[in-house]
């Protein structure tokens, strides 16, 4: 039953909507681009405000989360460099990469996946959000500039960083929340609404990026980068949490947010700076869908693992 609902309530209509979006590309061929506008300069910063502004937890538990956090991001960042060598990939299929396997994608995600298998546990979810708060860090700072630096070199990519909203709404957000400033209705609910509407846009052109992709290309590159994101990652979170000995609903919460297939937005980033967008889309589509097998597997054995 359990396993039942991880894939109706979760994978299902994620499935879906990329489904809608492929559909839909075909009939009436997006332009892919703008896609990608809306997305980089209106939703996600809707959503980066609104999670960061709702986010709480305790000092002990930012810095355990953020310490594992961290070393997790460079574990992972490391080992993409080193793999990319040995490939011997280009300057374009090195972002990417890196890309695909360091961001993750534990909004879209991860805080249903949370939420199911917790049944509403404020703690486990207060983890999630600071999941995802450094998520959204990661992906624009270091995913940003590893994207763009393939296209543009290093010194445009801090002038295009600080153009861009996330960075304002981020700061903006964490001000609000350390103040506790009341935000009046006719503010939130727009932010809100758009915040909200983050998942059906993305899945949808992920869909649509996907619609008229050949398979056939970067097949061992897409593999190499869904066995690294789905079953090395855990197994390296889950040697991290026994070092830094966490137990119990944080370790849970942590192992289970390792598992989480690649970010939408390594894709997003992929098709703005042109590197290997068609590898960036499959990854992030073939991943998602066969993560509802190792996610399962991961959520069963955290529960048993971290009483």
């Amino acid at each position: 039953m359990f396993i039942s609902h991880i894939l109706q309530q979760v994978i299902l209509p994620i499935v879906l909507l990329i489904g809608v979006g492929a559909i839909l590309h075909r009939a009436f061929q997006f332009e892919m681009r703008t896609f990608s506008k809306l997305i980089l300069y209106f939703y996600l910063p809707a959503l980066t405000f609104v999670k960061i502004y709702e986010a709480k937890a305790t000092p002990w538990l930012l810095l355990s989360v953020f310490g594992f956090l961290i070393i997790h991001f460079s574990i992972l960042c490391l080992l993409g460099m080193i793999v990319s060598k040995l490939s011997k990939h280009n300057q374009k299929m090195v972002a990417s990469f890196s890309n695909s396997i360091a961001l993750t994608n534990n909004g879209n995600v991860g805080i249903p996946v949370n939420d199911l298998a917790f049944h509403h546990n404020p703690l486990a979810m207060s983890i999630q959000m600071i999941v995802v708060l450094f998520e959204i860090f990661v992906t624009f700072t270091y995913g940003l500039i590893n994207a763009s630096a393939a296209s543009v070199g290093l010194k445009k990519t801090a002038l295009q960083f600080v153009k861009l909203p996330i960075l304002y709404t981020f700061i903006l957000g964490l001000i609000f929340n350390i103040f506790q400033v009341k935000i009046p209705d006719f503010i939130w609910i727009p932010i809100n609404t758009v915040s909200s509407g983050m998942l059906a846009i993305a899945l949808v052109s992920i869909g649509a990026q996907v619609a008229n992709v050949r398979f056939y290309r970067n097949t061992w590159n897409v593999i190499l980068s869904g066995i690294i994101r789905l079953i090395i990652s855990p197994v390296l979170a889950l040697l991290l949490i026994t070092i830094l000995d966490l137990h119990g609903t944080v370790a849970q919460a942590l192992w289970i947010a390792s598992a989480m297939p690649s970010s939408r937005n390594s894709a997003a980033l992929a098709l703005e700076y042109d590197n290997e967008p068609e590898f960036a889309a499959q990854t992030v589509l073939i991943s998602t869908l066969c993560s509802s097998i190792t996610l399962t597997v991961v959520i069963y054995l955290s529960m048993s693992l971290f009483q």
